[in-house]
């Protein structure tokens, strides 16, 4: 085995992951490669399989910014016989971007590294102005919505890859074939690989934005939230639908207010066609549950900030998660302040959890609570454990339901929460908590957030968006005078992996923050891969 032509190496031709870089060559025969890699700092193997040919470019991931490389190129036949290139191959990466175009706040406040999950962890990351949301400027609106980035960090803490994009992100995930998958603010999904490439995309054909180039086309006006991957390879996501409603409410706050004719958006989860976006299955919370069910923040302007001006937000679906054991989905439907159960043959609701008034026919699908801190309120992003439990943001926002008044944001709390579900006793329990009660730790995050059971330790992984500040006075809506809004003070975020221990100790804490406190950074939600490798 021999080289036909010497290694090179080049700068990754996406200007969107701008740590990696490629390398390339020649060989004589078919067989493995293994680049050892060397910084100032640390020294490391990759190795890649005979199905990947170095003609067409081998990927160097795991590199930290602003260092140089030194790379050997080791050839292995089938026989294990070892050809390394003469010479070696020097890269410097790039420095991270300056200011705010870039998160530079993060801080490890703790961190056993015995203890903790390893592999890489990964941060969808934004950016947002501070203030209230009615109140920003075009500019601010851009500023926030019109930038995100994936940020991975190794084992040390480091950042050694990122991506980066024109919009607010919603989520990522890895899927079965090793690539990324995100959803950007502008109802716009992308697969990528790990060189930042596009493999596949698609975006809502009814979207305010209007058709998106090389992406296909779902029928839906509002393709949002994170997809999920289902045994079948295909996704379950989230749609929007709007439908005008007589005599609707007009005051959360009070619900004897005078009403009016209002455009009402529902949403509805589908099974999407992998390939060409069609909706193979759907179910529509309109078809199923009563809109006059009102939560708090109903009547704010999320989907005004999507574009669609005027809309009401009446279910604000946020998470769905697919329960292969009886082919069923459970759905989170944060202004219902609820998780519920659908049936995919029916389209029934078999269960739900969370808040028990107001539910009319379905008062008897409302699970019974054993040990339970509290009912849910405007939880995220739900999904199944490979122990058939759930485990969910439960962001505690507001803490009641009209007419009952909230709880102010200074003094409530988000947590990551994993619920039992018995069936047939139609019962709920609690079997880990992060929090079970406001306290000196507690921190709440007012909106998205993420909650993980990892794989290799079993420990807990949650994610708060962003932590409220201790200021007294504050109110949840942008709409609401009588006190500060949240958003008006400087928030950090803050990522927390507890032990199953029998109790909710922190083995590693991450804030992220602004040093100079101007924007609130923030992280949608985040992910543990074992590698940036695929394979």
């Amino acid at each position: 085995m021999r080289f036909l032509t010497q290694p090179t190496i080049m700068k990754n031709p996406n200007p969107r992951v701008p740590l990696a870089a490629v390398v390339r060559f020649r060989p004589s025969e078919s067989g493995r490669t293994r680049i050892d890699i060397r910084d100032p700092d640390r020294r490391w193997s990759v190795e890649f399989g005979p199905d990947r040919l170095p003609a067409e470019g081998l990927p160097i991931l795991g590199m930290r910014p602003d260092r140089d490389h030194e790379l050997r190129v080791t050839l292995i036949s089938e026989s294990g016989a070892e050809a390394t290139a003469p010479g070696s191959l020097h890269y410097r990466t790039p420095p991270l971007p300056s200011g705010h175009d870039f998160p530079h706040g993060i801080r490890v406040n703790r961190d056993d590294r015995s203890r903790r999950e390893p592999g890489v962890r990964l941060l969808s990351v934004h950016r947002i102005p501070r203030g209230r949301y009615n109140e920003w400027s075009k500019e601010m609106v851009d500023f926030g919505f019109s930038w995100g980035v994936i940020v991975a960090l190794d084992a040390d803490n480091e950042v050694c890859w990122y991506y980066k994009t024109d919009s607010f992100l919603e989520g990522i995930d890895r899927l079965g074939n090793g690539n990324l998958i995100f959803h950007r603010w502008d109802f716009h999904t992308f697969e990528i690989d790990m060189l930042g490439n596009t493999v596949n995309q698609w975006y809502a054909a009814h979207r305010p934005q209007g058709p998106a180039a090389g992406a296909i086309a779902v029928d839906t006006a509002g393709l949002h939230h994170q997809p999920k991957e289902m045994p079948n390879g295909n996704f379950l996501i989230f749609t929007a639908s709007a439908r005008e409603i007589d005599d609707y409410y007009t005051d959360q706050y009070n619900l004897d207010a005078p009403r009016r004719r209002a455009l009402v958006v529902g949403d509805g989860v589908a099974e999407m066609d992998r390939g060409t976006g069609e909706l193979l299955w759907e179910w529509s919370a309109f078809d199923h549950m009563d809109p006059f069910r009102i939560g708090y923040g109903g009547t704010d302007d999320y989907w005004a900030l999507r574009g669609f001006e005027g809309a009401l937000d009446w279910t604000h679906g946020n998470g769905a998660t697919y329960d292969a054991r009886d082919d069923s989905v459970i759905v989170s439907l944060r202004h219902q302040d609820a998780l519920v159960k659908v049936d995919r043959a029916s389209g029934g609701i078999r269960w739900i959890l969370g808040e028990p008034t107001g539910w009319g026919p379905l008062a008897d699908r409302v699970l019974k609570p054993l040990n339970l801190a509290r009912w849910p309120y405007h939880g995220h992003n739900p999904r199944m454990t490979p122990e058939g439990t759930i485990v969910f943001f439960d962001n505690g926002t507001w803490g009641a339901r009209p007419p009952k008044p909230p709880v102010p944001p200074e003094r409530n709390f988000s947590r990551g929460v994993e619920y039992c579900v018995d069936e047939e006793k139609m019962t709920v329990e609690e079997v880990w908590a992060s929090d079970t009660h406001f306290s000196p730790s507690s921190r709440h995050s007012p909106d998205m957030g993420d909650a993980h059971k990892l794989p290799r330790t079993g420990n807990m992984m949650v994610v708060w968006a962003h932590c409220v500040a201790a200021a007294p006075g504050q109110v949840y809506s942008n709409k609401d005078s009588s006190g500060a809004f949240f958003n008006d003070f400087y928030m950090p975020s803050l990522l927390r992996e507890y032990a199953r221990n029998g109790s909710s100790e922190v083995v590693f804490e991450l804030e992220l923050h602004d040093p100079e406190e101007t924007i609130n950074w923030g992280m949608y939600g985040g992910l543990m891969i074992p590698s940036l490798y695929p394979d």
